[in-house]
């Protein structure tokens, strides 16, 4: 199972990146996504490893800006507005109706 991996602040979602981290039975896989859908993969013998490979980590080190990463951080708090909008959009298309036959709607 893998695990994504961010700072509390959610830093690499803020810049466009995730990072993931699977173990397996010989090693660790890590995965990063960059912002533009790159994908950069690094092994590591053993699963003790908590820390990213360093081809992984100098892409992720100015993001990180001194923060700890922690495994499965918590969601995101998203901004009122877009709560609102939502809650909207739920009742919209939960009380809206399809046209009745003949009514003239394709």
């Amino acid at each position: 199972m893998a695990h994504e991996y961010d700072t509390v602040e959610r830093n690499l979602e803020r810049v466009g990146m995730t990072l993931a981290r699977q173990p397996t039975e010989a090693g660790v896989e890590w995965r990063l996504t960059l912002p533009h859908g790159e994908l950069v993969e690094a092994w590591e013998p053993g699963t003790a490893g908590l820390v990213p490979p360093p081809e992984i980590a100098r892409l992720i080190e100015s993001a990180l800006a001194g923060r700890d990463l922690v495994p499965n951080p918590p969601p995101r708090e998203l901004p009122a507005e877009f709560v609102r909008f939502e809650k909207l959009t739920r009742l919209l298309v939960r009380t809206s109706r399809p046209p009745r036959a003949g009514s003239g709607a394709a």
